[in-house]
């Protein structure tokens, strides 16, 4: 009874690594063809514009390398919703679907890229293009972007108010302006070269126009300082940049303006004025004096 018990155990532990050998055997013979040097999937190049002219066209770009395998479909996503897709094996390859903001020109689109056309605010969003091979494997790629839609300002900057002249211990009071854009662009101040510290600053929030477009304004308020005037002269600059669409500079000049007559030989305590009063009261001393003399 004990020999039939360890003949079956005997025969069952043999079955057991037969079948483990056979499964090693067919995993490392896959692992061999999916290793192999230009099998596999893979990307060539994708590649969705950072930033699309309000009123242009932007070219989506998803470009790859089927190595061995056969091309399935190609799907683009905007926010995770279908807009495009290319099958081979359909007629025609190509489909569309109605999206807001998504105007595909069919002529410039085919299986590894997508033309946008007519961008209007709507069409900026996430994109996202997934590639699907054959059977059995179905191998998968999948990438997604984000797209921008700017218009840039028509115009440049520029400051409003301010004086030719400054005194110590007057206040500045500026206000930098860029034309409407999308997005807003943004506006940084600089005195003598040097960016303006933030509690100098005075932040304008403006609405948007009835087509998204944003005007940036900034203001700068300080008391001016002695040291402000360096060689005489206080100079200010606006800098107005939309990413590296836009950069344009607003310019400002004062120099310090010239000791007010009425103060020269004035000192803070005012002792030039005691001086004064005590010579006018000598020399009147002195004229009662020889008046008094010659009479």
């Amino acid at each position: 009874m004990a020999t039939n018990t360890t003949t079956t155990s005997s025969s069952s532990f043999m079955g057991f690594s037969f079948c483990l050998h056979r499964h090693l055997l067919l995993l490392l013979l896959l692992s061999s063809l999916l290793a192999r040097p230009g099998a596999a999937l893979d990307w060539v190049r994708f590649n969705v514009p950072r930033w699309a002219a309000r009123g242009g066209e932007a070219v989506l770009t998803c470009q790859f390398d089927l190595a061995d395998d056969l091309l399935y479909s190609v799907k683009w996503y905007k926010s995770g919703r279908e807009f495009y897709r290319f099958v081979p094996a359909e007629k025609p390859p190509q489909t569309h679907f109605p999206f807001p903001g998504v105007t595909v020109d069919t002529e410039q689109s085919d299986e590894q890229q997508v033309a946008l056309k007519g961008v209007n605010l709507d069409t900026a969003g996430r994109y996202k293009c997934e590639v699907l091979t054959e059977a059995p494997l179905f191998k998968t790629l999948v990438r997604s972007a984000l797209l921008t839609v700017y218009e840039l300002p028509d115009g440049n900057p520029e400051v409003i108010g301010g004086q030719h002249q400054y005194r110590p211990g007057e206040t500045v009071n500026l206000t930098c302006q860029a034309p409407r854009s999308i997005p807003a662009t943004t506006l940084t101040w600089y005195i003598n070269d040097q960016q303006a510290p933030q509690d100098y600053l005075v932040e304008y929030k403006v609405p948007p126009d009835a087509e998204g477009r944003v005007a940036s304004r900034l203001g700068l308020q300080f008391k001016a300082r002695e040291w402000h005037f360096p060689e005489g002269r206080l100079t200010f600059r606006c800098a107005a940049v939309l990413h590296r669409l836009y950069k344009k500079d607003a310019l400002h000049e004062g120099v310090v303006a010239p000791p007010d007559p009425l103060s020269l030989g004035h000192d803070a305590s005012g002792s030039g004025e005691v001086e004064k009063q005590l010579m006018v009261l000598l020399m009147t001393g002195a004229t009662c004096l020889l008046h008094f003399t010659l009479t």
